[in-house]
């Protein structure tokens, strides 16, 4: 949650000018971008280190290297120098020492001095001190590809310190554990589990040197099995190669009062050493306040975990002060999370407040506020982007974190499999553009129909309100469609001032060739695809539904469905700033049908109201297989020279296993035409008459095959196609 004692200054301006409602490029990295280790946002970056500790950082484990050789103003993971301490850094703790000023002493272990050391010899006259069994646990920060341990006392051969005659309290037998730093190498609580690498129970040389194949080691722990008093001037940790993890966090980018959606997003990348073995994954989120993460304590009894501060007061909706420690726990959780959000965020525990806390709870994304980290963006993110048009906001991939948002931040994770592979970051842009509306929802009618069947559907999208100066309005709509519609009927705005405007596109004909490209008309259809399409109308500027006056939009269109529970998503967009669209929230936008009346006030949020049903049971996954043109004549004349064998999957959720095959009326297998995994939805592979080898086949009847093998069953659809020279 938000704390506002963390905003430590700005970084940088960040606003969109509500005189001309213009988009906005932000560019990181590289020679004309923020520098990376700035951060890039005006907030510093809270970032959780584990379950009870969080830390201001960009970097999280301190492995991103900023200063990479010959490559300045880029990020890389860092590299091990095989002639550095990896453990110069590290944190060092004892499980089982607990004397105090431990802490500092084990540091003397790591600070390339070698007249000084952690000792753990007794005085003569002093107290005992635990020798066998001490433990000595050393966290490398992150995963680093190790080859090489070793540790000594003073004065030790090599080492020599003269003044510090300790060559022979060196440890007699010793046992040394690790961990790679891997999800899987971890217990139920987030611990990392240690295993035996080494154990010596008789060592009679001063020096430990160990070396070992290459591996990525981040957890070690050395544990005495002598009794006899030991010191350890030098612990230190060689090893080569790039680290196989390094995260990059942006500081929170804060857009001020005027808020923004999200256009594109796009970086600039290259690897080094072997090919395939290392990438960059970039993902976003977005909040509304200024601190992603929420801080919680212990609850009575330790059941739960409460993100607020002791004895905190809070004002409800409704005005109703509650003392939300007098509630039943989960009772008073359901409470917090129904506040209004400056009133969460004025009760929420900060970092500050955190860290006074004994014992703490957990620290965890804040799920009221910010949205969760997107899915990685694919490599439409780098396709053709260099640093002389990194700022093109027509560029990249588009971004898929909701808005509008007020905060904005995004992560760079770098990974490889190989020490001497590695993916670096040279610059990272995304746009901004304001926002269409405060808030736009929407709804589709009917929500239940026959499987595959054409039905009209009508779709209503209600702007609650457009802020004058702050919101751009919209003139064009996209509508994300299971299969290619077949027809769009009319297009329909009605005014906040009464007035209505409409278009009637029934006769239109869809195909992407007879598209009437005419900017000017006030209406039109922009786009036809295979799973969406795009209308133009009217520029919407003024609405406000809490003075009865709202505006609407209702778009009728003819289109199948193939599975339960297809969702269609829409996004309002304005050409005059180049939007690529706002992400509606599905709600009551309208009264469509007898439904409708049951439904809570216009402008309320349904996830209902989006989704599209189906009879939940009978029928097949593969329908409507057919192959068009037939026959077909592939002699190069331009008619009829292949076909399309074309197919709906049905009531699949994911991808599924797919196969299309062409074989002769004997069985043999003439033509692999696809093998991979497909979604459901209608699909169109083409068939150009030819054999594996290229050949064009004899003239006769050919059978193909469809076969698709789903998670509960599979199944074949066969159709046929004739060849005629």
């Amino acid at each position: 949650m938000r704390r506002a004692s963390l905003s430590l200054g700005v970084l940088g301006t960040f606003c969109l000018v509500a005189q001309n409602l213009a988009a906005e490029s932000r560019v990181l990295g590289g020679a004309s971008g923020q520098p990376w280790h700035r951060g890039g946002g005006e907030v510093p970056a809270a970032v959780p280190i584990s379950v009870d500790e969080a830390a201001i950082t960009n970097t999280p484990g301190d492995v991103v290297d900023f200063d990479f050789p010959g490559k300045p103003g880029w990020i890389f993971p860092q590299r091990a120098d095989s002639t550095s301490n990896i453990a110069v850094g590290a944190t060092l703790t004892s499980p089982n020492i607990l004397t105090l000023g431990i802490a500092e002493e084990l540091l003397l272990m790591v600070d390339g001095d070698l007249e000084t050391a952690f000792t753990q010899k007794g005085e003569v006259g002093g107290p005992p001190v635990l020798a066998f069994g001490a433990m000595f646990d050393i966290d490398l920060g992150a995963p680093f590809g190790v080859n090489r341990i070793q540790f000594f006392p003073r004065n030790a051969p090599g080492f020599e310190t003269p003044d510090f005659p300790f060559q022979n309290d060196y440890l007699r037998a010793y046992e040394l554990l690790v961990n790679d730093g891997s999800e899987n190498a971890r217990d139920e609580s987030g611990r990392p589990v240690l295993t035996s690498f080494k154990l010596v129970l008789q060592h009679d040389q001063p020096v430990v040197d160990l070396r070992i194949p290459p591996q990525y080691l981040r957890f070690l722990r050395l544990k005495s099995q002598t009794v006899v008093g030991f010191e350890i001037a030098e612990f230190r940790v060689f090893g080569a190669g790039f680290v196989p993890g390094a995260q990059y966090i942006s500081n929170v980018y804060d857009l001020g009062d005027n808020w923004g959606v999200w256009g594109k997003i796009r970086w600039i990348e290259e690897s080094l050493g072997p090919a395939g073995l290392a990438q960059a994954r970039i993902t976003t989120r977005a909040g509304h306040d200024d601190t992603p993460v929420e801080f919680t304590r212990p609850g009575p009894g330790g059941s739960v975990n409460l993100p607020w501060k002791p004895g905190a007061v809070a004002t409800t909706v409704a005005g109703e002060q509650i003392a939300l420690d007098d509630l039943e726990p989960l009772n008073a959780l359901r409470a917090y999370r129904a506040l209004p959000l400056a009133e969460k965020n004025r009760v929420a525990l900060s970092l500050e407040d955190y860290r006074g806390l004994k014992p703490p709870g957990e620290i965890r994304d804040d799920p009221d506020a910010w949205t969760p980290w997107s899915a990685p963006y694919g490599q439409e993110g780098t396709s053709g982007i260099t640093f002389d048009n990194i700022a093109d906001e027509q560029l990249g991939a588009v971004v898929t974190t909701p808005g509008p948002r007020r905060y904005f931040q995004v992560r760079v994770e770098l990974v490889s499999r190989d020490l001497e592979a590695a993916t670096g970051i040279g610059q990272l842009a995304f746009t901004v553009f304001p926002p269409a509306a405060e808030r736009i929802v929407g709804e589709i009618y009917p929500r239940q129909v026959a499987l595959a069947a054409v039905e009209t559907f009508t779709y209503a999208v209600m702007p609650t309100r457009i802020r004058p100066g702050q919101d751009s309005g919209f003139d064009t709509f996209e509508i994300a469609t299971p299969v290619r519609v077949e027809a769009i009927d009319s297009v329909q705005v009605l005014f906040r001032d009464g007035r209505t405007e409409a278009a009637d596109f029934s006769g239109w004909d869809l195909s992407t060739s007879a598209l009437p490209t005419d900017p000017t008309a006030a209406f039109g259809i922009e786009a036809v695809e295979e799973r969406r399409f795009r209308v133009r109308f009217p520029l919407i500027t003024d609405s406000d539904l809490e003075a009865a006056e709202a505006a609407v939009l209702r778009i009728r269109f003819r289109c199948r469905v193939l599975r339960y529970g297809t969702t269609f998503t829409g996004w309002a967009g304005n050409t005059g700033t180049g939007s690529t669209g706002q992400k509606i929230l599905a709600g009551n936008a309208a009264y469509l049908g007898p439904e409708d009346a049951t439904f809570p006030p216009l402008g309320t949020a349904d996830p209902r109201v989006l989704s599209v049903d189906v009879p939940p049971s009978g029928g097949g996954i593969l329908i409507n297989t057919q192959a068009v043109p037939r026959p077909i004549s592939p002699n190069g004349d331009g008619v009829n020279d292949r076909t399309r064998i074309s197919y709906d999957l049905s009531r699949v959720i994911g991808p599924v296993p797919v196969e299309v095959r062409v074989f002769d009326l004997a069985g043999h297998l003439v033509r692999y035409l696809f093998s991979g995994e497909q979604e459901g939805g209608h699909w169109s592979i083409p068939w150009d008459g030819t054999n594996g080898s290229g050949q064009l086949v004899p003239p006769g009847i050919y059978l193909a095959h469809i076969d698709v093998h789903s998670s509960t069953n599979a199944e074949t659809a066969t159709t046929v196609v004739e060849v005629v020279y």
